[in-house]
């Protein structure tokens, strides 16, 4: 329930926001309005990927119910699915798959949600993540595909996964 009424908070703090930003005020320039709306809407994507790090599928849900675009990603280029499989979090990482998110998408160093979960040594959701269909030949920048990646973590159960979806 605290989750909701922070949502609905944040979502009526930026309707005032886009209502104070009409035409007919003179008071406040276009730029400041601008600044305004970014940051009321930094602050709710901040929630959301929030949501996504502590295992709440039910916030999850109603940011994306509420318009919030699911493949959304914070200034490292993480996703809400990123970010849940980085932190374990199996019900969050299926709420996200069931609501459309594209487990395809790399971060800004090349890396997909599947490395996050070989990363953190995550079986159960590089299982579910490696059934997406996404490319595992992908290489991130620095030239490592899922396997390799891992290799490089140790990770046996995951290379002996990533070998059986090779055949």
């Amino acid at each position: 329930m605290r989750n909701v009424f922070i949502i609905l908070t944040l979502l009526v703090s930026l309707c005032s926001t886009v209502h104070a930003a009409q035409p007919n005020t003179a008071t406040n320039s276009s730029s400041e309005q601008s600044t305004a709306l970014n940051t009321q809407y930094e602050n709710l994507l901040a929630y959301y990927f929030a949501a996504a790090r502590t295992d709440e599928s039910d916030v999850i849900e109603q940011f994306v119910h509420g318009g919030i675009p699911i493949n959304s990603i914070n200034i490292k280029g993480y996703t809400a699915l990123m970010i849940a499989t980085y932190h374990g979090n199996k019900n969050s990482v299926n709420t996200l798959l069931q609501l459309g998110a594209n487990a395809c998408l790399e971060d800004n160093r090349g890396n997909t949600a599947l490395m996050a979960a070989i990363f953190r040594g995550e079986f159960s959701i590089a299982k579910t993540l490696v059934s997406q269909q996404c490319d595992t030949e992908h290489q991130n920048k620095a030239g490592q595909t899922a396997q390799q990646f891992a290799e490089t973590f140790g990770q046996q159960k995951i290379i002996a996964l990533l070998n059986q979806v090779k055949k």
